[in-house]
């Protein structure tokens, strides 16, 4: 494979420009001997000649003046490539892809990207919103920047921070039994159905670790795959349910859903910021992650 000496090239541009190897030695402040080798060596490389000297004059050969089209090119694609990578130097330019659990995609990281996007409004972002297992996925096959969870992944060696706490509770209709009662016991709790979300859930996950650790059954009236679709069986009465505290703000304000008072809940997690311990952040990622681990101590119930 033939390779493009770019010394070689960069001095043949200024030999093509001036169709003098006299002003070319000038601008380039070489000796006139010194450029003719360049050419000499760079037609060798090429396989072309790429001047004629015809009398006192030198011009350009057809090979020339292809290669003189083509260096421009490349010269001008160089210095977008090393002005692309000044920028990436700053935070304020690229792009940022963030993963997000579904609970903490829709109700929490939203608004926190929007604040970024005002301090960096020059910053591309993606915000991939799916279940634990595709979080998972992207992160261990760097598809993804970072990701915000409540589990953190085992299968690689991830850096991993607090970002906000996540506050599980138990939902039900107004109109349910235990709506309004006091410190229900977890065996009264027992002979309620559940709604529960799909396999890999963390919400799920914390709901039959409790139930296992009480010895009790957790009996199932459905799997939903989304809190919307949670809530709406909810309030049909399918069904009570474990869910996020962040999710139900508006359906505790319009009455359609109470939380029940039960011993053991609510349950507390951690969602936490996770990104692949090997990766080398861009810069852009850098000031993110910056800028939004501090709202570790902020309640996202606000």
């Amino acid at each position: 494979m033939r390779n493009i000496n770019l010394h070689q090239l960069a001095t043949f541009q200024v030999v093509a420009k001036h169709c003098s190897y006299v002003r070319a030695a000038e601008e380039l402040h070489f000796s006139q001997p010194a450029v003719s080798a360049q050419i000499r060596q760079l037609e060798e490389s090429m396989g072309v000649k790429l001047f004629d000297k015809i009398g006192r004059k030198t011009h350009l050969t057809q090979a020339g003046e292809e290669l003189y089209l083509y260096s421009q090119k490349i010269f001008t694609l160089i210095e977008e490539t090393l002005d692309t990578m000044e920028s990436l130097r700053s935070p304020h330019y690229g792009r940022l892809s963030v993963g997000a659990d579904t609970t903490v995609g829709t109700y929490v990281i939203p608004r926190l990207l929007g604040k970024f996007h005002e301090m960096y409004p020059e910053v591309e972002i993606t915000l991939e919103v799916v279940s634990r297992v595709h979080l998972v996925d992207a992160l261990i096959n760097n598809r993804i920047d970072m990701v915000i969870m409540g589990r953190v992944p085992t299968e690689v060696p991830v850096f991993s921070a607090p970002l906000a706490p996540n506050e599980l509770v138990l939902v039900a209709p107004p109109t349910h039994r235990l709506a309004g009662c006091v410190r229900v016991s977890f065996a009264e709790l027992a002979r309620e159905h559940f709604l529960l979300r799909e396999l890999g859930s963390g919400t799920r996950a914390a709901l039959e670790a409790s139930f296992q650790e009480a010895g009790l059954p957790l009996q199932v009236s459905m799997q939903v795959g989304n809190n919307s679709a949670i809530k709406q069986g909810v309030a049909a009465s399918l069904g009570i349910a474990l869910i996020s505290r962040v999710a139900i703000n508006m359906e505790l304000e319009t009455h359609r859903l109470v939380i029940l008072d039960v011993e053991g809940f609510p349950i507390m997690r951690q969602w936490r910021l996770v990104h692949l311990k090997e990766k080398n952040l861009s810069a852009t990622a850098r000031a993110f992650k910056t800028f939004i681990l501090p709202y570790s101590e902020l309640s996202p119930y606000k």
